[in-house]
């Protein structure tokens, strides 16, 4: 969306040594090349880092809502009414200090494998 990318740009001016980082990356994959490939895609990992980096801190779709079909019971014992709405702040998730360390600083190295693999998978969901 352009929210996001408006994001990510913002984010890059913001902090020059990732943009410097990110430029350098992008440069080595395309070489002589003027445009970008989908193959090229997954050989710009630090990039990729920032881009998630951003959408974590700005995600495009700040909160969902959704209305329940059906009444669910958590595994403590609770419980919530078929059509009750049920609202997801994932601005909030996103900065959660339980989830993200300083989650208000610009960090991409948050994204790299070894950081992903141990934090919950839906801890991070810009889009919904």
């Amino acid at each position: 969306t352009s929210s996001g990318i408006s994001w990510i740009l913002y984010c890059m001016a913001t902090h020059p040594e990732h943009q410097q980082k990110c430029q350098e990356e992008i440069n080595e994959v395309l070489g002589e090349r003027q445009t970008m490939e989908w193959d090229d895609l997954g050989r710009i990992p630090y990039t990729t880092m920032c881009i998630k980096e951003s959408l974590r801190l700005y995600p495009p779709v700040p909160s969902v809502s959704r209305e329940l079909a059906k009444p669910i019971t958590f595994h403590d014992g609770k419980s919530l009414p078929a059509g009750i709405l049920v609202s997801l702040q994932i601005y909030a998730i996103h900065r959660n200090p339980n989830v993200w360390k300083d989650p208000e600083i610009f960090d991409p190295l948050r994204f790299s494998p070894e950081n992903s693999s141990k934090r919950h998978s839906h801890a991070f969901v810009p889009f919904a």
